[in-house]
């Protein structure tokens, strides 16, 4: 085991001495010491019949539950977070669809925007064409009111002046 990089600190549990090996902090590894003797300290109260040694393997026996719970419990979370990330890359998803209709939505709505425009210019500007045909009706009509001259009919009906010159 190469000792280079770890760190030798000496502590106290429960009235025993330890020199303790850890690649991790001095000041990380106290906080661990205290905590177990806290744990210890807090048995000895609640049970002061009970050995040094007994006090130290409950508490350890605590501590190792309260770790299991915390295991529990983050893995609970880790589904959790899980769950939300894919109801997330759900909602993403429909997102993203929802804003390609939208967009082809939008550009429908400009065509049709633009047709009804140039059926309104058709409606509102009428075509030369249509303008002499209203000329030479309301012309014809005009003069046949004038000159007091019976009106015509067309298409099979007779006319009664012929009727009565024949007669």
């Amino acid at each position: 085991m190469d000792n280079k990089n770890k760190n030798r600190i000496k502590i106290d549990i429960a009235g025993t001495r330890f020199t303790v090996i850890s690649e991790e902090s001095e000041l990380y590894t106290r906080s661990v010491a205290e905590r177990l003797n806290s744990e210890v300290n807090a048995i000895r109260k609640a049970a002061p019949g009970l050995s040094a040694n007994s006090a130290v393997m409950l508490a350890a026996l605590n501590i190792c539950d309260q770790l299991m719970k915390s295991e529990e419990d983050a893995d609970s979370l880790r589904h959790q977070i899980k769950d939300y990330l894919n109801d997330a890359a759900k909602y993403r998803s429909s997102f993203e669809e929802a804003e390609r209709e939208n967009a082809r939505l939008k550009k429908d709505l400009e065509t049709l925007r633009k047709r009804l425009g140039e059926k309104s210019r058709l409606v509102s500007d009428p075509s030369p064409v249509s303008q002499p045909v209203k000329a030479v009706r309301r012309s014809a009509a005009v003069e046949a009111e004038d000159e007091g001259a019976e009106q015509v009919s067309f298409f099979g009906s007779r006319n009664k002046k012929n009727d009565n010159d024949k007669a």
